[in-house]
């Protein structure tokens, strides 16, 4: 088992005092950006190009690329994420907006495969799944989720709508919480580099197992990688009789990394507003929300509603071997990660397209 000797630090290893103190991870838009996104918004249309066919260079915005280059710059090699506010979502069609977020995601990077049912943009919405549900994620009900990471280089999240109460977004750097971990009980760090079996929640590739294992941090080639698992995959791997277990070690050095993520000084909160856009790194960025309350129809509060994409980094880093046991593709220069699925790429316009059939 590899792993570094001392704490990693550098400038992905953030503190939420650090993060305050500077706003280059954030890109807001005034009038003239939204113009210029218009405009590419008008030029797709006339060349009469589809979503899925809108590379980066069919959406082109002048000005606004240069700051959303600083900003992949950002979020690939820098804090490891990156925001973008003032999109205003309530001019827009469904339709349009989903042009939008896809023309500028085009920018981070390449757009994969969310589920088993082909869909490259989700809806991050309450349609009454719960935990017993073990056969789909928790994304789409309104639990509470732990911090974790997706299967993607890039997670995006545009707001549409954000909760009556609760829905908020919180973000850690996976390289301080490790170093915070290092110090506090390197006896239990070494647990955290073996592996931890998860539910593959019904999402199951030819030939694999209805779970796997990864460990939550990796050291390959002198670079950390994490993979930050929802606890309640954990635990649902009782379901199967014959999985492997783990280990009280490992239990006690979870509910530590929990702890620690959990800290003012590490976790970054973050409240949605709608027009907001997140992009995170999931290597080096872990995220959660906390649970949240709709308001009943009756009094006009829209659902929570967040539209979501994965994305693949051309030049992303060399991941560890058995990051494939989960992503299968774990080559550089092409579209990896994401659902393995032998249906059709789709976007679905209707938040109550089921994500899972």
């Amino acid at each position: 088992m590899d792993m570094p000797k001392t704490p990693i630090g550098g400038s992905s290893a953030w503190t939420v005092p650090q993060v305050m103190l500077r706003d280059d991870w954030v890109c807001r838009l005034g009038e003239s950006d939204v113009a210029e996104i218009d405009a590419a918004v008008r030029a797709t249309r006339q060349r009469g190009l589809g979503i899925q066919e809108i590379e980066r260079d069919d959406f082109p915005l002048d000005r606004l690329t240069t700051r959303l280059g600083a900003l992949r710059a950002q979020i690939r090699s820098g804090l490891g994420f990156g925001y973008i506010k003032g999109l205003p979502v309530e001019r827009y069609d469904r339709e349009t907006l989903i042009r939008i977020y896809w023309g500028l995601s085009r920018h981070i990077g390449d757009p994969i495969t969310q589920n088993r049912n082909g869909h490259v943009v989700g809806h991050v919405i309450d349609v009454g799944d719960t935990e017993q549900h073990h056969d789909r994620r928790l994304t789409q009900s309104t639990a509470e989720l732990c911090f974790h990471t997706d299967s993607c280089d890039v997670v995006g999240l545009l707001c549409i709508n954000r909760a009556r109460t609760g829905g908020e977004s919180r973000i850690v750097s996976g390289i301080a919480v490790h170093d915070e971990l290092m110090r506090r009980r390197p006896d239990l760090l070494p647990e955290l580099y073996k592996p931890i079996y998860m539910d593959r929640r019904g999402e199951v590739p030819a030939g694999k197992q209805p779970w796997f294992g990864m460990p939550l941090f990796s050291w390959h080639r002198g670079q950390f990688t994490g993979y930050s698992p929802i606890r309640q995959y954990i635990e649902s791997m009782t379901r199967f009789p014959d999985a492997p277990r783990m280990s009280n070690a490992q239990r006690e050095a979870l509910d530590v990394y929990y702890d620690i993520c959990e800290e003012e000084r590490f976790c970054l909160k973050l409240h949605f507003e709608p027009g907001d856009m997140q992009f995170l790194q999931n290597h080096i960025v872990f995220h959660s929300r906390t649970e949240y309350a709709d308001g009943p129809s009756a009094e006009g509060w829209p659902k929570r509603h967040l539209i979501r994409m994965w994305l693949s980094l051309p030049d992303g880093r060399i991941l560890p071997p058995h990051m494939a046991e989960k992503w299968i593709n774990i080559e550089v220069g092409t579209k990896r990660g994401g659902v393995p699925t032998d249906r059709e790429s789709i976007i679905p316009l209707d938040p109550f397209t089921p994500a899972y059939a």
